[in-house]
């Protein structure tokens, strides 16, 4: 069915929730304390997205993401939206001055003309893709006659559409703006037939010669790479390096044998209980509910033991996950999944911003019922009674209810009792049902083919701390909290208590996850990010669901260069790298002054002698690994000129080039030829594919970002 038609079917419905959320929306985010005056929420140069417009477009795309059910969803829709708008500002300041655009009739193009963009084709055809031109003209000629649902859906896709129009038009032009000149792209292609032949040996970083324990640096040699090789540690973002430590909040070994005993205690009493619906709902961790499930719906332990049991089946008490549970089974019977019926509504007074009076609401039901016993035509009836005004070219008072579903009527014990009452009556049956917000007709159309399905009273108990227990993990927590004012303190106690210190180094102000806390990290992230908080400051004890964290701020890294402290380890690395290379470059050298015969160095080495074949484009060199710079020299050194040392990456080596290919350019086959004309095709292919992945977070780094979003979420 049309997208159109699915919007229509539940409109009503949808509408309600727009009206909610927006209510949602104005009391709840605007008046956030501190919210409503935050100046400069996201600025780009001398453009601002304003709080209010950036929170308007997240709930949007919050509230979808809840409704298809995503996971992290603040995560997603603050990225989607941040990226979107973000993006859509840069790029007019791309395209404003180079004359892109998308003209009125080109948009009518894409969304209803004969090859239609695939969005637009999918809202007009819905998923199987039957895309009618007609229809999709004559929506866009009868707008004002569609409900505001089915509107504002087109209007956001219509705008999606032209913006990825917009974005494509600025690409191609990148893409098309690239040209590899021949004589360049063979001049590439040379390079990939480049060979040289050489001999050498090779003596690793890991020779015994230049073991560990016998290199020394200092500080100094330490800084000086560091700043030598700055370039190598972009940092785009300002980072921050927190050590944090986690009290989980768990039940102790009394509190499990507690829980135990008063689970087995209220199976004793569920067994004995006539009403065992009612003393499912008197604990405080259960709920009854009385859906009819398909096998493998259930926990699998109660599944496998009930779905084929006579009623009346009990399951004892047994752990899944964090709760103890037990269940009888109550009902059997078959059921279909699901009702397709045709449906008139009429609003109570107040629903739906209904004026009429009771007695006006009942007249218009018993006149539509009595319409449709005469014969008359159903889109007509409900045209002419129905608060829901049906469209009959997409079916919009068609629909499907589903079991143990709340998709359509409002909430799920309204849902469920409707179903209950419709799957009963065969196709064919038309019958009147009143509910809380009016009275509905209902057609019953068609069934789903029936199947068994079981009802089950199951109880529940959560497994958790105690109150004693959580007052001693909190307690704990406090302690070590109360008085560590500084890093040193911090690191001091959790050596004393033999804490498990954690540390994340590179976090960021809009990250949402810290490792070890699964849920709410916003907090400490806010905290950490927090302009009063400065370095070596201790956070108060944050509750954060089954957790207790306190946390330090170790380093602040600010935006440009990574700090030596993040890159350590690495310039380390590389220092005692270099250490070890002028080591075994001195002793190399001296062994050389007094042979220059390879097998003779090698074999002083305890090394042997390779021959080894290489291109000007590879990376690796033979089996020794990654040695870009040493094959740059290979070439440049002329051939049978004696041997010569090296430094690489892998180690030092004495090598003795003996031969180097290097195909002319001045005279070309036609084989050659047409790999100088597949050189430049697959350069352009390339830079386009460049131009696709990296155009917008380039222009990001050209632009100034002030992104202060970590000081509201």
């Amino acid at each position: 069915m049309a997208v159109i038609g699915k919007i229509r079917k539940h409109s009503v419905i949808l509408l309600l929730i727009v009206a909610i959320a927006l209510l949602a929306f104005i009391l709840g985010d605007f008046i956030k304390p501190g919210n409503s005056g935050l100046k400069e929420f996201i600025t780009i140069d001398n453009d601002e997205i304003s709080y209010y417009d950036y929170m308007d477009k997240y709930n949007y795309y919050s509230g979808l993401l809840k409704d298809n059910n995503a996971e992290n969803v603040e995560y997603e829709a603050n990225n989607y939206t941040y990226n979107e708008m973000v993006d859509s500002i840069i790029l007019s300041k791309q395209l404003i001055p180079l004359g892109i655009s998308v003209t009125a009739e080109e948009l009518n193009e894409l969304m209803a003309g004969d090859n239609p963009h695939p969005d637009a084709r999918r809202f007009f055809g819905g998923p199987e893709g039957k895309y009618d031109k007609q229809i999709a003209q004559g929506f866009l000629a009868n707008m004002d006659q569609y409900d505001s649902a089915v509107v504002a859906a087109y209007l956001y896709w219509e705008n999606a559409i032209e913006k990825q129009t917009l974005l494509n038009k600025y690409l191609n032009m990148l893409g098309k703006s690239y040209y590899l000149p021949k004589v360049f792209a063979r001049k590439m292609q040379e390079e990939s037939e480049m060979k040289a032949q050489v001999l050498l040996t090779h003596i690793p970083y890991t020779n015994e010669l230049v073991s560990d324990d016998k290199i020394k640096f200092t500080e100094d040699d330490i800084k000086q790479w560091y700043e030598k090789n700055l370039y190598r540690f972009p940092q785009d973002q300002e980072m921050r390096n927190i050590d944090y430590v986690i009290f989980e909040i768990k039940p102790s070994e009394q509190d499990l044998q507690e829980i135990e005993n008063d689970v087995r205690q209220k199976y004793a009493e569920f067994v004995a209980s006539a009403e065992p619906e009612k003393y499912i709902n008197s604990m405080v961790d259960s709920r009854y509910d009385s859906t009819f499930f398909k096998q493998n719906k259930l926990p699998s332990h109660i599944d496998t033991l009930l779905f084929n049991a006579p009623i009346g089946t009990l399951v004892e008490p047994f752990i899944e996950g964090d709760y103890w549970m037990f269940a009888k089974l109550l009902n059997v019977k078959d059921r279909p999944d699901s009702v397709h019926v045709n449906f008139i509504f009429v609003a109570k007074e107040g629903m739906q911003n209904a004026p009429r009076k009771e007695a006006e609401s009942k007249l218009l039901i018993d006149s539509a019922f009595m319409a449709l016993l005469s014969g008359q035509n159903f889109y007509e009836v409900a045209n002419q009674f129905s608060d829901f005004k049906p469209n009959p070219q997409n079916d919009s008072a068609r629909i499907w209810l589903i079991d143990s579903s709340s998709e359509v009527f409002f909430d799920r014990s309204t849902a469920q009792s409707l179903f209950d009452t419709l799957y009963q009556h065969v196709p064919g049956t038309m019958t009147k049902y009143e509910s809380q917000y009016g009275t509905w007709i209902f057609i019953v159309n068609h069934r789903t083919n029936f199947e068994k399905k079981i009802q089950v009273a199951i109880g529940k108990r959560i497994i958790e701390a105690s109150t004693e227990t959580f007052d001693n993990i909190e307690s704990a927590a406090n302690n070590f909290a109360n008085g560590t004012d500084n890093y040193e303190k911090f690191d001091k106690k959790v050596k004393d208590l033999n804490l498990n210190k954690r540390n994340f180094e590179r976090l960021t102000a809009m990250a949402y996850t810290i490792p070890g806390i699964t849920s709410n990290a916003r907090e400490i992230i806010r905290w950490a990010f927090d302009e009063e908080t400065e370095k070596g400051n201790v956070s108060n004890v944050f509750h954060l669901d089954d957790i207790f964290v306190v946390a330090t701020l170790k380093s602040i890294y600010p935006e440009g260069n990574m700090d030596l402290e993040q890159v350590r380890t690495f310039v380390e690395t590389m220092v005692k790298r270099d250490k070890k290379a002028e080591k075994l470059s001195s002793l190399l050298t001296a062994s050389m002054a007094k042979s220059k015969n390879l097998q003779t160095i090698a074999s002083q080495y305890k090394s042997t002698v390779d021959t080894v074949m290489v291109t000007f484009n590879d990376r690796n060199f033979g089996h020794y690994g990654p040695e870009p710079g040493l094959i740059g020299k290979i070439f440049a050194q002329k051939p049978q000129s004696g041997i010569q040392l090296m430094k690489g990456d892998m180690g030092m080596y004495v090598i003795n080039v003996v031969d180097v290919k290097i195909p002319s350019s001045l005279q070309m086959d036609d084989n050659q030829s047409k790999n100088t004309e597949m050189q430049q095709q697959q350069q352009s292919m390339m830079y386009q594919n460049k131009v696709q992945n990296s155009s917008m977070p380039a222009l990001k780094k050209v632009y100034k970002i002030v992104d202060n979003r970590y000081k509201v979420f």
